[in-house]
């Protein structure tokens, strides 16, 4: 291995580092209350514990008449259909007539989302009344006062009280508490499914040239060195690329889990230290970083990674089965879809799913992007009760949330829904049928109500694949929840200053500039007081 001399990377950092003792001692922190990556693991798995619905008040009553809307505003990124995709109109109508009330839907560009969130909440005269917002917006704007209190709306609720609930239900809803502007807990979000989240696919027509078996796979660290360099050895092009060395939403390193393995890049709640840590200012973050550059300097990450190509990019670069081999992305569906693009270009034995390696010993279940009530909603209670608690009715509307319009996404033939091609390629000689609206039937937070449907979710059998039904099987086996993500006055004006250091570490040790030793002795140098005035924030 060639020596390495240090190198430091200019972060920018040098007028950030005046922290405002004032702006450090008005924020509060609550770790107390927080619910760990391991404790919500440990609840999945069945060990009794106390949720945190069991230690909140008892709910209050709500007010004796909740009026319905006439209109309400929702903002809402690409989760759901979008226009010229798939007959988004179609869906808006019949949401509209199901539910009696005028919606005007806000459709920002899926890619500038986050952005435009940011924007809106600028002008509270405009801001929508209702937003979905990414999981890691959502805690610092219920702390900054942006989001209605929806706790006592949601225990009294019908989806709640409905019975319907899945088994982890519990263990979803209370990842969704957090810390509000009074400094208490509370949830200011909801989401009508789990959050999912991403395994390691591998294309398994070159695996099978590269010497392998679905029996063979990798099953550590060093195991899977080897895998990646046979990979390289049958296509000659780097096997590995993502969105980026690391990405701006958490769980953050969920498309490299084989590099990271063990570091995590944000603040999480340390159980054994009782008290939160900096992921990043850690030696197994250094490590991490360490695999990146070996991964980089043995040809077997793609370069493309320093440019954060964009999702699409990176799937269509593995769909054409002669470039990159090994692709991290969401359980569920997005083995379907992935197993049939292929297809489309002449690949037919699909892909396997890796189970985790040793080292890694799970993969990360993100929270959910929520659904919120903003502060500048006039009717919150009538928001959350006629459009919100409607997603999950178990009826009509679910049907809508999760398949879409009959007739236009999907037919009812013998009993069984039969997905329809989708808009944006009604005309393509491959058509895709649709197979979901906002959620993927295995992921949903309750299942359909008996009186309406006594056999049961109507579209399960021909939505769930095999593929995406073996992928989320896989996943569900061996995931654990992602740490909670926290945040204070402290952390909600320097997390972007931090992590845009991050980046520019991880991308120096990556391409071989510094170690990952010297990076983190760096970052602690240059932005240590910044994470320490966060840590300070967060453990008083």
């Amino acid at each position: 291995m060639k020596k390495m001399t240090k190198k430091a990377v200019s972060l920018g950092l040098v007028a950030t580092m005046a922290l405002s003792m004032t702006a450090c001692n008005s924020a509060t922190g609550n770790n107390n209350t927080t619910t760990s990556a391991a404790e919500t693991t440990t609840q999945a798995a069945g060990t009794e514990t106390t949720s945190a619905a069991e230690t909140t008040t008892e709910a209050a009553t709500q007010p004796a008449e909740i009026v319905k809307p006439d209109k309400i505003k929702v903002m809402w990124d690409g989760t759901v259909f979008k226009e010229g995709d798939n007959y988004a109109e179609a869906f808006y109508d019949a949401l509209e007539k199901q539910l009696g009330i005028e919606i005007e839907w806000i459709r920002p560009d899926h890619s500038t989302y986050a952005e435009q969130v940011g924007i809106a909440f600028t002008d509270k005269s405009t801001l929508a009344d209702v937003v979905i917002l990414p999981s890691n917006y959502y805690a610092s704007y219920a702390a900054q006062g942006n989001l209605w209190n929806m706790t006592d709306a949601w225990l009294n609720s019908d989806t709640y009280n409905s019975g319907r609930l899945i088994d982890v239900a519990q263990n979803i809803i209370d990842s969704w508490y957090v810390t509000g502007p009074d400094g208490e807990k509370g949830i200011y979000g909801f989401y009508p499914a789990r959050g999912n989240g991403c395994v390691t696919y591998v294309n398994a027509a070159l695996a099978e040239a590269a010497g392998y078996t679905q029996d063979t796979l990798p099953k550590t660290w060093a195991e899977y060195q080897d895998f990646l360099l046979a990979l390289k050895g049958v296509t000659g092009a780097a096997p590995v690329l993502a969105a980026g060395l690391i990405t701006d939403e958490a769980p953050y390193v969920n498309y490299l889990p084989e590099f990271y393995q063990d570091a995590y890049p944000d603040f999480y709640y340390d159980e054994t230290a009782g008290a939160w840590v900096d992921g990043f200012a850690t030696d197994a973050m250094a490590a991490a970083l360490d695999r990146l550059a070996w991964g980089y300097a043995n040809g077997v990450l793609d370069s493309q990674i320093l440019e954060s190509p964009s999702t699409s990019d990176v799937r269509n670069k593995f769909y054409t089965g002669t470039s990159t081999s090994v692709f991290t992305y969401w359980a569920g569906t997005w083995a379907y879809t992935i197993t049939t693009n292929l297809e489309k270009n002449g690949i037919d034995t699909g892909v396997w799913a890796l189970e985790p390696i040793e080292e890694m010993g799970a993969y990360y279940e993100r929270l959910s992007p929520m659904i919120c009530i903003t502060s500048a909603c006039e009717n919150p209670e009538g928001v959350f009760k006629y459009f919100i608690d409607t997603i999950l009715d178990g009826g009509a509307t679910q049907m809508l949330w999760q398949y879409g319009v009959e007739g236009v996404h999907y037919v009812m033939e013998d009993g069984k829904l039969v997905g329809q091609v989708t808009e944006a390629t009604v005309n393509a000689e491959k058509q895709t049928k649709t197979k979901k609206n906002l959620f993927e039937a295995q992921l949903k937070l309750a299942d359909f109500d008996p009186a309406v449907y006594p056999d049961g979710d109507p579209g399960y059998a021909s939505t769930v694949t095999d593929e995406a039904l073996s992928s989320f099987k896989l996943f569900d086996a061996n995931s654990k929840a992602a740490p909670v993500i926290n945040s204070t006055e402290v952390s909600q004006k320097y997390s972007s200053t931090l992590q845009d250091a991050k980046k520019k570490l991880v991308a120096a040790v990556t391409q071989g500039n510094m170690t990952g030793a010297e990076a983190i002795a760096q970052y602690k140098e240059e932005c240590g007081p910044i994470s320490d005035a966060i840590l300070e924030s967060f453990n008083n």
